[in-house]
């Protein structure tokens, strides 16, 4: 049925206002961010920050608190020491082998499972969502209570295959040995690319009519052709988000779904809003877009 101009004017400016809410609550979690990167925070204001971020930003917080070299855990005020090298440890004490990739951002154990505890208990939902739920109850670890020493690695003989980092919810089920040589790395950090990426798409994909169904198979064959290092697949979360959208461009080439629902209005003012967000004019960002093009010839 089709819509009245008044309908479809009332139905746009409520997409605008849901927009705008969107990038309100997310510039407040990013602000929240930023002040769990002071040296140190009390636990009081830790536990009133779960409702207003999400596991992702807890996440980053981790991160660029250990590139400044403090301890992930934010109300831990101690320096990083000399950081391990490599992913895997294994204890003399348990007979267990563990990745220490997370690990290596605190600086004790206790603070590793204290930092796990409560980003676990931060409510997965998005932002705009949570004001119709109960803020969550949020317990810390106590000190004294036995830390970790990173995530258990289960070791079966089955080796990484190419579907394991395309389908990396199907290899969780059957862990397997780690791997060194080269094309091993390559395959992980592929892995790693596809799992940040499909992070960001699906907070995007909804607002454009799509589903991740309908780009999944098209995305996973654009990042084989990718070169990775392990310096060029590390990014902060709006720079993910702005890889996200250029990549979506790219697959409109191929895939007539993606590029009609580009095509609409509602799309168009979304990506636009977003692009502003992000600190991008909309000739900036087409440039960007095309530099990821074949020339016509």
């Amino acid at each position: 049925k089709a819509l009245t101009a008044e309908e479809e004017a009332r139905r746009r400016e409520e997409l605008k206002e849901k927009l705008r809410e969107k990038l309100e609550l997310e510039k407040r979690a990013l602000k929240v961010v930023e002040r769990l990167l002071d040296d140190s925070v009390a636990e009081d204001f830790l536990v009133d920050c779960a409702k207003m971020i999400t596991p992702a930003n807890y996440k980053d917080t981790v991160e660029e608190r250990s590139i400044a070299k403090l301890c992930g855990y934010p109300v831990c005020p101690n320096k990083l020491g000399k950081i391990p090298s490599q992913q895997y440890k294994i204890s003399t004490k348990t007979n267990k082998v563990y990745d220490i990739t997370e690990r290596k951002c605190f600086c004790s154990n206790f603070c590793y499972k204290a930092s796990k505890a409560f980003e676990l208990q931060i409510p997965k939902t998005p932002l705009w969502v949570r004001q119709h739920e109960s803020p969550p109850q949020i317990k810390l670890l106590k000190q004294g209570e036995r830390g970790s020493s990173g995530e258990e690695v289960m070791l079966s003989e089955r080796c990484l295959k190419e579907e394991d980092v395309e389908n990396p919810v199907e290899s969780i089920k059957d862990p397997v040995l780690p791997l060194v040589d080269s094309h091993a790395q390559n395959l992980i950090q592929k892995r790693i690319t596809v799992e940040k990426l499909s992070s960001c798409l699906r907070n995007i994909v909804g607002p454009l009519h799509l589903t991740m169904i309908d780009i999944t198979t098209d995305l996973n064959n654009l990042v084989r052709t990718f070169r990775f290092t392990n310096k060029n697949i590390i990014h902060k979360t709006p720079e993910w988000t702005l890889i996200a959208v250029v990549l979506l461009h790219l697959l409109s080439e191929v895939s007539p779904l993606v590029r009609e629902a580009l095509k609409t209005s509602a799309s168009v003012e979304y990506l636009n809003t977003l692009m502003v967000e992000l600190g991008l004019q909309e000739q900036d960002f087409l440039n960007l877009v095309q530099l990821f093009k074949s020339p016509a010839h």
